[in-house]
């Protein structure tokens, strides 16, 4: 097909339905565009009209990937906000948890930081802060929600005898192991920190991963000798 062709194919595609290949990117771009609106301008203060305008879309195209602007700060909380624990399980190999549990929960930490102290995450929190919306009833639900999923890998290594059975419920352990590293994220992970703040926040809560181990996993046996 001649470039014409193609050109006048592309125009016929009808508005709010792009290629598959194309979607994945839009929506993170959407995202992307809403949370700087929303810091701008507050998240009642920022239309669907001025979301789609930021990424030079139409109001159609938008509804094609979000129904509503809720649904679009849904899909922020989703990437960047305590469920992001759980979707950063997935991306590592399922049999280090088995292999190395502490390596494993360092690989973790380090992959949750990683998104905390991205521009989008750290922009993420300061609106949270700043508009209240973390004090909402659903962020506190998805907080609990990805501490029972977490706390299914404590379960396993309970269960496997490499930590002791009395220390608490599995949700417990994995609250006691991210409660303070979401505290440095509230505190030195925002929009306005400074680049010694940031790092300050990677090497506490890395120390914190550290004491955690130490504290919560048994030391393993050595083999008898002969």
């Amino acid at each position: 097909m001649s470039p014409d062709g193609q050109a006048r194919g592309q125009a016929r595609r009808r508005p709010g339905r792009p290629p598959k290949t194309q979607a994945g990117d839009t929506k993170s771009e959407l995202v992307e565009a809403a949370l700087r609106l929303f810091a701008q301008k507050g998240y009642t203060g920022t239309s669907i009209r001025a979301i789609a305008r930021e990424v030079g879309l139409s109001e159609s195209v938008l509804y094609a990937h979000f129904a509503s602007k809720q649904d679009i700060f849904d899909a922020a909380v989703a990437k960047l906000g305590p469920q992001g624990l759980v979707t950063g399980r997935e991306t590592l190999g399922h049999d280090l948890a088995d292999r190395d549990p502490a390596g494993y929960l360092r690989a973790l930490v380090a992959h949750v930081l990683d998104a905390w102290d991205s521009p989008s995450g750290r922009l993420f929190i300061s609106l949270m802060v700043r508009d209240g919306l973390v004090h909402r009833a659903a962020i506190g639900d998805t907080i609990a929600q990805s501490m029972d999923e977490t706390g299914t890998l404590f379960q396993q290594w309970i269960d496997a005898g490499l930590i002791p059975d009395d220390l608490g419920r599995p949700a417990d352990l994995a609250w006691a192991l991210f409660g303070p590293i979401g505290q440095s994220r509230l505190l030195w992970l925002h929009a306005d920190a400074t680049p010694e703040e940031r790092q300050d926040a990677r090497d506490r809560a890395l120390r914190h991963t550290e004491l955690f181990i130490r504290a919560v996993f048994r030391e393993p046996r050595t083999p008898p000798a002969g």
